[in-house]
Parts: structure tokens; sequence; C-alpha cells
């Protein structure tokens, strides 16, 4: 799966400005993910699908979404617990790349 991944970056991000991520949670396999309107059996493990949202975030994003998450469908609040969880390894990896929030750049303007 990484394999795959690193080579549609390299072809998305090529003559790229930015990538705009658009994580559909139905992308995970339903015994992960219940919570969706539209169950994908056989889709990825949640180990795989952030380790792509990492892969992917790494060079930075200009926004972000979390799409076909659905409540009502949702056991014990998985699926909604691994979309923030998609959100949250998002925005940490651009901290740790250093393409958001660093303490220096916002104390000094």
């Amino acid at each position: 799966v990484a394999k795959c991944a690193e080579m549609a970056l390299e072809l998305a991000w090529k003559d790229a400005k930015a990538v705009y991520l658009s994580f559909d949670i139905d992308s995970i396999d339903p015994g992960f993910a219940p919570g969706t309107g539209t169950p994908e059996p056989g889709g990825f493990t949640p180990r795989e699908a952030l380790e792509m949202v990492r892969l992917i975030s790494r060079e930075g994003l200009c926004g972000m979404e979390v799409v076909e998450v659905s409540p009502p469908y949702d056991v014990n609040d998985n699926t909604a617990q691994l979309a923030c969880r998609v959100v949250l390894d998002a925005l940490g990896t651009m901290v740790v790349e250093g393409k958001i929030g660093h303490r220096d750049k916002v104390m000094s303007d």
C-alpha cells in the first residue's frame, strides 16, 4: 500500500501548487468503520489508511475533509473516532514536517 501511495503522490505533486485531501471513510473495511452509508468490505485497515494520510500530509495540504461518516450506523463511535484520528494524524504530520504551526513562527509574527 505504501509503495502505491508514494507513486500516486509523486504524480499528484508533480507541478502542483497545492493538494486537497478528501478522505472517504467508507474506504475503510466496515469491520473497523461501520458508521457509513456505503460500507466497502475488503477496504483498508485503519493502519493502512492512517499511513497513507501521513504520507499525503508530509508535503502539506491546502485543505482536507473526511466524508461519508454516518453516526446512525456507527457502533460505539468507532467510525467517528477514526475520522477524528485521520484529521489529527494529518495535522500532526504537517506540524512535525514544519508545514504548519511552528511556535517560533507564530511567536515572531
